[in-house]
């Protein structure tokens, strides 16, 4: 039984981790860290902001410049965004739509602070799909914890197994598995590997594909 979804923002609704890989490549190279960012990236993907800083100067060390580093990202983001627009993935609009007219309930529970999420879903305009908007900043505990999820199933008033999460970082993945919902990797920059089996319950290409899936009564059906 479903009774909710629950998406992540960056990489499942919007393709955004591109920009974002593409961003600290070109700032890393400013800051002279260019052969150690895309592990960087890669192990940050879904981490909260707190989680983020803390990793980041644990690899470079005590006297790296993070913050700086992180409001020269963020213009270029910002600016990117600007020139190019915010990309939004295949599938995503018809999807929420799908959920919205067969009176799902359906949240986000992003690690992307409030301002960036509130930002994203005004240039969007899919603010209204959602009946509670969880960010990174809101909770103690990031992914990999639960936390997030077990907030948004609560504020969704369903039961974790009766939830299905929607997610592409193995840390999402894992924070929606500890708090017992069921999970969809909808692959994106980083691919699915034997190592995520376990967090994952249904792999998936697009958001197109869960929609027909959906659609066909195929989705985690009994």
């Amino acid at each position: 039984m479903i009774d909710g979804f629950i998406f992540d923002m960056d990489g499942v609704l919007f393709d955004t981790e591109n920009i974002s890989k593409r961003c600290h490549r070109m700032v890393s190279n400013v800051f002279g860290i260019a052969d150690k960012i895309d592990y960087l990236f890669e192990s940050t993907v879904g981490l909260n902001k707190a989680a983020t800083k803390e990793l980041y100067m644990s690899v470079l060390g005590e006297d790296f410049p993070y913050d700086d580093y992180r409001f020269k990202y963020n213009e270029v983001v910002n600016k990117i965004i600007s020139d190019e627009g915010l990309p939004v993935k295949t599938g995503a609009y018809m999807l929420l739509e799908y959920l919205k007219a067969n009176r799902y309930k359906v949240a986000l529970a992003t690690s992307t602070s409030k301002t960036s999420v509130y930002s994203h879903l005004e240039i969007s305009k899919m603010e209204s799909y959602f009946s509670a908007i969880i960010t990174g900043d809101m909770i103690e505990n990031g992914k990999p914890a639960p936390d997030i999820y077990l907030e948004a199933c609560r504020q969704l008033n369903i039961k974790p197994e009766n939830g299905v999460a929607i997610e592409d970082s193995p840390n999402g993945l894992k924070s929606a598995r500890a708090a017992g919902m069921k999970t969809v990797m909808v692959v994106d920059l980083i691919p699915y590997t034997e190592e995520l089996a376990p967090y994952v319950d249904m792999k998936l290409n697009s958001l197109s594909d869960m929609l027909e899936l959906l659609i066909k009564g195929e989705m985690f059906a009994d």
